[in-house]
């Protein structure tokens, strides 16, 4: 069992196809369960979490992790409290996505996360960030400017994100609160190659489209979109799928189409609410504007991703967010999100 084992994991280091490589792991999981040691299913876990993330599959973290966490706690001399807390600032980042999680769960996920730091000798820069970064997804602007001022504030330490995280986020924040140009400047080093990570310059450039728009930049936002369409690969990636299918709806009709079939399965099998709700959102979009025409050609999914379909599943997440966030900032950024396509909309018939 221990050479299958160990033929598992020497394979899984190659294995390029995202779910079969989950699949993979939760194999090892299960004999490390059964017949290896304790020091083997937490890592193996571990590394779990990452084939999880890049097969879009955010959930599963969530389940993985709590079974780390709970074995760290019951004997925390035998684990890497920096790997533990590593992860755990990946668990911040996920949980506030699923409405399935009530604030009092997010919240003392957050706290528990911030004692651990504390406890441990780290500072509360990651915790800050994060704070950041679950504020603004519930519109609360004031108070994400706050822990913003507490993030930039505070030291770096082993335990903070990558610089170029780090600063898409710095850029994120700008463009949220209508800073566009600042943003931009903001993000100048990612975007000209001097800052760069396993996720970024990924979903920096689905950040800049909006805001370049806003500031007519209308040459810059296609060639970063073209560029984006060359890198952006994978389920990963569902909401950044769902901005450039929205961009070249309108710019590139035919590109749109092959985003439209490429991804549309990576949709449809994501958990997670939040990625759901903006790809569809985005896909609502781009079928408005391909049935303005009689089409022959037949879209993948065709049968099961309707309008009907689209609305209530967009309207049903979005009234899932504001009732968990008592407020009703998803409704609002629906309302946004249209207002947004028929400025594009415009703009791009301008020009042409």
């Amino acid at each position: 069992m221990r050479n299958r084992f160990n033929e598992l994991r020497r394979g899984s280091w190659s294995i390029t196809d995202e779910k079969q490589k989950v699949a993979t792991f939760e194999e090892m999981i299960v004999m490390a369960d059964r017949y290896m040691t304790e020091e083997d299913a937490y890592d193996t876990r571990i590394n779990y979490m990452s084939a999880a993330l890049d097969a879009g599959s955010r959930e599963k973290i969530l389940v993985a992790f709590s079974w780390c966490l709970a074995k760290f706690e019951q004997t925390p001399g035998e684990y890497s409290v920096h790997t533990l807390l590593w992860y755990y600032k990946w668990v911040l980042n996920e949980i506030w996505r699923m409405p399935e999680f009530s604030l009092d769960q997010v919240e003392r996920i957050y706290e528990d996360f911030k004692q651990k730091c504390i406890q441990h000798g780290y500072n509360l820069r990651p915790y800050y960030q994060q704070k950041v970064n679950f504020l603004l997804s519930q519109g609360m602007l004031a108070e994400a400017t706050e822990f913003y001022k507490l993030w930039r504030a505070t030291p770096r330490d082993s335990l903070a994100d990558c610089k170029a995280c780090e600063q898409n986020l710095f850029g994120v924040y700008q463009f949220k609160m209508n800073h566009y140009k600042r943003g931009m400047g903001t993000l100048k080093p990612i975007l000209e190659g001097k800052m760069s990570c396993h996720a970024v310059p990924q979903n920096t450039y689905s950040h800049t489209i909006v805001p370049l728009l806003k500031l007519k930049e209308y040459d810059q936002a296609i060639a970063i979109a073209k560029k984006a369409r060359r890198l952006i690969k994978g389920p990963q990636f569902l909401e950044e799928h769902g901005i450039f299918l929205e961009f070249f709806t309108v710019t590139d009709l035919p590109k749109a189409v092959k985003i439209y079939n490429d991804t549309i399965r990576y949709g449809l099998d994501s958990k997670v609410g939040w990625d759901r709700f903006h790809y569809f959102l985005s896909v609502r979009m781009f079928l408005a504007e391909w049935h303005k025409k009689s089409r022959r050609k037949k879209l993948a999914e065709a049968d099961r991703v309707t309008m009907d379909w689209l609305d209530w599943e967009i309207a049903r997440l979005a009234e899932a967010f504001d009732r968990r966030n008592g407020n009703s900032y998803m409704t609002g950024f629906i309302e946004e999100k249209s207002l947004h396509t028929r400025r594009l909309i415009a703009a791009f018939a301008s020009r042409s």
